[in-house]
């Protein structure tokens, strides 16, 4: 094995260490778990076990290594409704080649709800009661944007590095909040069928500055995983596997997320089933036409309702 491979291995085998040693929650408790919603309906399908797999204009966000393998330029949009339409998910990217064995990406990531309502009694100054009920006094929105700028490219048969610069912007009312952060990843062959990755994101630990004078901090967070692939009946199998350690990724129990997903692809047709922290998603893509491929997943939740999620992949 050549002295790049080795010297990836060793950051593999070293990275968890590293981050599970130093403070990893961010300073307001989920700062930036907005930013772990993902991006893309075969992604939410396969569980979010994407890291090793991305090879399309999701990869600016999914791993910026995956850039590298985009072959021609397209366009990526999607849209969900989660949690019984309260809460809408937005994402659209506009990734392709430049030069040899390099790819560029930006994508941009909304989240947004809409229309909460602040409420006040009739007469602040008597005490609630029969005749003194709240009514709506304003109402808000809030909303979370990130703009993503990322490269990849092949520095060796085997492997491919990327990053991704950032900017952050969120807003709850009046208030608003500005941050800039720096993603990384890489991507490597261990053997023609099988792939393993990983991206760190918020790499240097990224401010969010709020208007209101107080600063939050994303702490980096680390996503690694493998995906495995081969022929099956005609067409072609891909297992994937996946975790996150480092933010906000730990439960109560302390255990961490695991992503786990198979995807069963026969000519212009592809199915989907996929794990994310013990939840199940499903979906399907279907490929129309050389240019245009459209994705739906749909995902289980625990205690909210369940999410629908449909994407868009245009060549241009």
């Amino acid at each position: 094995m050549t002295a790049c491979m080795n010297s990836l291995l060793l950051v593999f085998a070293i990275a968890p260490v590293l981050l599970a040693g130093r403070p990893v929650r961010a300073a307001s408790g989920y700062a930036g778990e907005f930013l772990a919603l993902g991006a893309g309906a075969r992604s939410m399908a396969l569980g979010s076990a994407y890291v090793a797999l991305a090879d399309d204009a999701t990869a600016g966000y999914w791993n910026p290594a995956g850039l590298e393998s985009v072959g021609r330029r397209q366009a990526h949009l999607m849209h969900a409704q989660r949690y019984g339409g309260m809460v809408s998910h937005d994402f659209l990217a506009l990734a392709g080649p430049w030069r040899r064995d390099q790819g560029l990406a930006v994508s941009l990531v909304r989240i947004g709800v809409d229309d909460i309502h602040f409420t006040e009694l009739q007469d602040p100054g008597q005490p609630l009661s029969e005749s003194n009920r709240p009514v709506i006094a304003s109402t808000h929105s809030s909303a979370d944007y990130a703009l993503y700028l990322s490269y990849g490219r092949r520095l060796h048969p085997r492997l491919t590095l990327g990053a991704s610069v950032k900017g952050i912007y969120r807003s709850v009312g009046a208030y608003s909040a500005r941050g800039i952060g720096v993603d990384a990843g890489a991507r490597v062959e261990l053997h023609p069928a099988v792939h393993a990755a990983f991206v760190v994101r918020d790499v240097t630990t990224t401010p969010v500055a709020w208007s209101t004078d107080t600063t939050d901090r994303i702490h980096p967070s680390l996503l690694a995983g493998m995906a495995y692939t081969t022929g099956v009946a005609s067409g072609r199998l891909t297992a994937l596997i996946a975790a996150r350690t480092g933010g906000d990724a730990a439960d109560a129990g302390d255990a961490r997320p695991l992503h786990a997903g198979l995807e069963y692809v026969y000519r212009q047709l592809a199915l989907r089933a996929g794990l994310e922290e013990g939840r199940q998603a499903f979906g399907f893509g279907l490929r129309l036409n050389e240019r245009i491929q459209l994705d739906f997943a749909y995902a289980q939740h625990d205690e909210l309702e369940s999410i629908q999620q449909v994407s868009a992949v245009i060549g241009l």
